[in-house]
């Protein structure tokens, strides 16, 4: 039915006798409007919808079949590429099974461990056979193993003896050919219907490197793979036929070399196209589609129909409107090129005239709202843009701090690593040098003391590493305070080249300093050790040409550079090679190439003492490091530099050390050492117990060596405190003592340089402990207090 609302409004009745009066008394008693809305929204809006619904039947039909066709095929290259993905995926996946398994057989055969239990009868009993038979599966897959002698006699296995996976006198007579050809080796074998991976491994003894047994063990093929429809086939089996409307996919396995003879793939066999799948949901969904799409143009085209119909009493409507209230904008809508469009464009052109002044009137008021409205947006777009801006500034400030906050965290722990590893790594080589010592001495002129040297030779190249870490722990902490005085930089120059000039030439290369007499004010001792360290990198990494170490002033500096023909540093390394540990041509870390510490330690004395070093290179041609002084450190005439003193190394008395230390290897070490050099020696591992032995004895100790770190969180200092404080109580005079620390954290190496006790990082050598000795027995050296000392030297 029709809307009520949409019904036309009522006409004047006509005049008598007109034509609409002779229609309207042709039906007495009837309605004019109703034939006509029976002939319009009734009839022919019917008739339209059925015709469109029988072409909506043939446009489904023939859509439905277009599409069926095309999702037939894609649906079977899906399935068809969905086979081969299960059939990769299983692939892989038996791959790391085969790969778990004969890596960890490999593995259980070349353990050194493991091949001395095997020759140990008590040991196979008690330890070797659970731990063999916790074996039994390898990655879930059940595996039988044993293991035999080189004349392939079983000696022990993982328990399987039973069933078709045990190995037999058939596979045992494949291995001892196996062992004949001294090679892994690896088959397929049959048995009861069941196929067998059946694998050899030798056991190759390291001196003679000949096979002195072998493992064999045995895989069931089908345990491998994980699909439970995909089969393992190998070099001598012949694959089946693919059954009719079946498609199979084979992929090759990656195995290891000694398996790769076997020719292992992995087969997947699936139905060809999936069409009882493909009817199940297709059909049943085109069928749906279809007629929700012909439900759709039944109805629609019944609102068409409508619609169209409805034209001529809108057009009645307009009429009344204009009539009745005059021209407002009214426009007759126009459709299509019918009567009833004819009438519509009539109405439009008496209007045009009338529309045409208010049309340029609206246009006139769009133009100004666009105007105005893109003005907005313009504004709003750079509030947004300066928005941005100020989010992207504030989000790149907490960027950089945060990445500050990671630096310094990742600095702290580097710290904390290597003063953790530096201290760990500290007590037991003070006990490896300490027992090498009193062990070369023992031994004096024994064949075996050449051993001892080898021994202390290796010691000295982890000393030096040590000492290292200790150096740059040192300058971390702040510890270190430089003695500025005179210094003749030519007396460096030369002291140098005397002491390299040797070397070089052994390697063919001319080592030669330019003389100068430019005088400084420096610590001589760390500006020695940063030329030092300087052209010991520059010896390291130059095999032909020259080195050069000179000096030369600039504006506003003085200019140390050290020239070579080395190998060169490539550009993106430049950064890099003053950090900890990096070197950028010993991959193999490589001793007689360095440690990696040189350069850091460098930058860091640089940095204490107010200088600048920098670096230029070119591959392959060689590098220049240049350090710069500013001028204020040169000083206006030379002045003259006292010759430093050779160290004398004294000769010790004889008299009575307290050692005081929780470590026993390093306490023992100490006690065998001093003894060695005729002196007694009281061992104690706490300060109770050196109060103790003290209150035993009546001698007082001349010497007093304490560990920092002792157990239960006390320290040496505390011991020595405690030791002095019972010495005095007694009218007795104080030793001179001697804190022994391994720690190179910054913040320990500070306190223990603030208690003003002498303080000796681990590991010390025998010459060490002798000059303790020395200064012991010296009666002037009875005052047990002095500043720390400075940073070693090379």
């Amino acid at each position: 039915m029709s809307d009520p609302d949409s019904l036309p409004a009522p006409l004047p009745d006509p005049e008598p006798g007109s034509a609409g009066h002779r229609r309207r008394g042709a039906f007495p008693g009837a309605s004019a409007d109703t034939p006509r809305r029976m002939l319009t929204s009734g009839r022919l809006a019917r008739r339209f919808a059925l015709v469109s619904l029988m072409l909506g039947v043939l446009i489904a039909v023939l859509i439905g079949a277009s599409l069926y066709a095309v999702s037939s095929r894609h649906l079977a290259r899906q399935h068809h590429a969905n086979v081969e993905a299960n059939a990769t995926l299983a692939a892989r996946q038996t791959e790391g099974v085969v790969n778990t398994i004969a890596t960890t057989v490999r593995e259980l055969a070349d353990n050194s461990v493991l091949a001395t239990a095997l020759v140990d009868s008590a040991g196979k009993e008690t330890y070797l056979a659970p731990f063999l038979r916790s074996f039994n599966h390898i990655a879930s897959v059940p595996v039988a193993m044993v293991f035999t002698d080189f004349e392939g006699e079983p000696i022990a296995d993982n328990g399987r003896h039973s069933g078709a996976l045990a190995v037999g006198q058939a596979d045992m007579a494949w291995l001892r050919k196996a062992i004949a050809a001294g090679r892994p080796a690896a088959t397929v074998v049959l048995q009861d219907g069941t196929h067998f991976l059946l694998a050899a491994e030798m056991l190759i003894y390291s001196r003679t490197a000949s096979p002195e047994g072998a493992l064999i063990y045995k895989v069931p093929l089908d345990a491998m793979v994980l699909h439970p429809e995909a089969v393992l086939l190998h070099a001598n089996e012949t694959p089946p036929p693919v059954p009719e409307g079946m498609v199979a996919v084979t992929v090759p396995l990656k195995v290891p070399d000694r398996l790769a003879g076997l020719d292992l793939r992995l087969r997947l066999e699936a139905p060809g196209v999936p069409t009882a799948a493909f009817l199940s949901w297709m059909l049943p969904a085109y069928g749906l589609a279809a007629a929700a799409a012909l439900l759709a143009i039944y109805v629609g085209s019944r609102a068409v129909g409508n619609h169209l119909t409805r034209s001529l009493r809108e057009l009645e409507r307009l009429a009344g409107a204009i009539a009745t209230d005059g021209f407002t904008g009214q426009r007759a809508t126009v459709r299509g090129n019918d009567e009833v469009s004819a009438l519509a464009k009539g109405f439009n052109a008496m209007l045009d005239h009338i529309a045409a002044i208010q049309r340029e009137r609206e246009m006139r008021a769009a133009e100004e709202i666009t105007i105005q409205r893109t003005l907005a947006e313009r504004a709003e777009q750079a509030r947004a843009e300066a928005e941005g801006s100020r989010n992207e500034a504030e989000r790149s400030r907490q960027e950089a701090v945060m990445a500050l906050m990671v630096a310094e965290r990742a600095n702290a722990a580097k710290t904390h690593f290597l003063a953790a590893a530096s201290h760990d790594l500290r007590q037991p080589v003070q006990s490896l040098v300490l027992l090498t010592s009193a062990l070369g001495i023992r031994l004096g002129d024994h064949p075996a003391a050449s051993l001892v040297g080898s021994i202390e030779a290796s010691m000295d190249a982890l000393c030096r590493l040590l000492d290292a870490i200790l150096d740059i722990s040192k300058l971390d902490a702040g510890t270190v305070s430089p003695n500025v005085q005179a210094v003749s930089l030519g007396a460096i120059f030369a002291r140098l080249e005397g002491e390299y000039r040797l070397r070089a030439a052994e390697k063919g290369v001319a080592f030669h300093s330019v003389p100068t007499t430019v005088t400084l004010n420096a610590d001589p001792a760390l500006l020695e050790r940063i030329i030092r360290n300087l052209v010991e990198n520059a010896l390291r990494y130059t095999d032909h040409g020259r080195i050069l170490l000179g000096c030369r002033r600039a504006r506003g500096s003085l200019r140390i550079q050290i020239h070579d023909t080395g190998i060169g540093i490539s550009p993106e390394h430049l950064e890099r090679i003053f950090h900890e540990f990096y070197q950028v041509s010993n991959p193999t870390r490589n001793r007689g190439k360095g440690l990696g510490l040189g350069l850091a330690i460098v930058d860091r004395l640089a940095r204490l003492l107010g200088y600048r070093v920098h670096v230029a290179s070119r591959p392959d041609k060689g590098s220049c490091f240049t350090l710069d002084i500013p001028t204020p450190a040169l000083r206006a005439a030379a002045a003259a530099i006292t010759a430093q003193t050779a160290e004398r190394q004294p000769e010790p008395g004889r008299g009575m050390a307290l050692v005081i230390d929780d470590d026993p290897l390093v306490r023992e070490g100490l006690t065998l050492l001093i003894e060695d050099f005729g002196w007694r020696v009281l061992a104690a591992d706490s300060a109770a117990d050196a109060l103790r032995l003290l209150r035993k004895g009546s001698k007082t100790p001349d010497l007093v060596i304490a560990d920092y770190r002792l157990e239960a969180g006390a320290t040496g200092l505390e011991a020595i405190r405690a030791v002095e404080t019972a010495l005095q109580a007694q009218g007795r005079p104080s030793p001179l003592s001697v804190v022994l620390t391994g720690d190179t954290a910054p913040q320990r190496i500070a306190d223990a340089e603030a208690s003003g006790y002498r303080i000796l990082h681990k590991p010390i050598a025998a010459k060490d402990v002798a000059q303790l000795l020395s200064e012991a027995a010296r009666p002037q050296g009875a005052a047990g207090r002095n500043p720390g000392a400075a940073m070693p030297q090379d």
